[in-house]
């Protein structure tokens, strides 16, 4: 990646005056390669603006919040907010320039999320092949304003593609909530869950939250637990031990315990109150 990234020459295209044949994609105003960049930004753009960050690290300082910048990745930079950001040192950065007008286009389509600044990008070697081609054309005697539009689209949107394995580890929460709901009983711990389903445990918690946003692990695993003990009180005639069992608590005392504490009622009373036999 840093070999391929070195070999960078800095160079900048300003496109808008380019004759374009199509107009099905947002025309790029300018593009640039920064192999060896050290200065920092301190602007408001009235533009919108993508870098993908091949080399190096550094900070984004984004509404009073300090974000990492390490490669790859790929900053924004949308009209109308401060920006703040530049590498520790130096980075390779490739960036292109939508004009104003592209805003409501980029926005509506998904490519320019505001209020992500900062993106990662774990499908990176993909992500390098669309750059090399990209600066191959850029080296053309004949640009092709048309092609190199398409080109930036395709980074874009390449950019945010999951990597494989992040689809996997999302398409896991599925199953670990299937998983809580069959043992509600079972005071099963993220962390065992994740080493079970082969994931870190903070992927686990990050797409847990994406599913489940601000509900927990501990409280989604507690909501069945409450929703399966108040159906078998109130639509069976089951003696209490006996939900404790199918819920698979070896000690009734602690369902009743663990029961009056999520309910604010003991088994009992929240029978006698809902249970719909006579």
């Amino acid at each position: 990646m840093e070999k391929r990234a070195k070999r960078m020459e800095e160079q900048t295209k300003h496109l808008t005056p380019y004759r374009r044949m199509f107009s099905l994609l947002p025309r790029i105003g300018s593009i640039g390669f920064l192999p060896s960049k050290r200065d920092r930004i301190q602007q408001t753009f009235a533009s919108c603006n993508f870098s993908f960050i091949l080399r190096g690290r550094g900070d984004y300082l984004f509404q009073g919040e300090r974000l990492a910048v390490e490669a790859p990745c790929m900053l924004i930079q949308w009209p109308g907010e401060p920006m703040n950001y530049g590498p520790a040192g130096e980075w390779s950065e490739l960036y292109f320039i939508y004009p104003p007008e592209s805003f409501s286009l980029l926005t509506a389509c998904g490519l320019m999320k505001t209020g992500i600044p900062v993106r990662t990008m774990p499908n990176f070697s993909r992500i390098q092949e669309k750059v090399d081609h990209l600066q191959q054309e850029l080296n053309r005697e004949n640009l092709n304003a048309d092609r190199i539009d398409l080109l930036c689209y395709e980074l874009l949107l390449e950019s945010w593609v999951k990597s494989d394995e992040e689809q996997l580890n999302r398409s896991r929460i599925p199953e670990i909530r299937r998983r809580l709901e069959a043992h509600p009983g079972r005071e099963i711990g993220c962390a065992a869950l994740a080493a079970e389903f082969g994931i870190s445990l903070s992927s686990l918690r990050r797409y847990w939250r994406q599913y489940h946003g601000p509900e927990s692990f501990s409280a989604y695993r507690n909501g069945c637990f409450l929703r399966k003990s108040c159906r078998l009180l109130v639509e069976t005639s089951l003696q209490i031990k006996e939900i404790a069992a199918e819920l698979e608590f070896s000690d009734p005392f602690y369902f009743s315990r663990k029961f009056h504490q999520l309910a604010g009622v003991s088994p009992q009373e929240y029978r006698r109150k809902y249970q719909v036999f006579p």
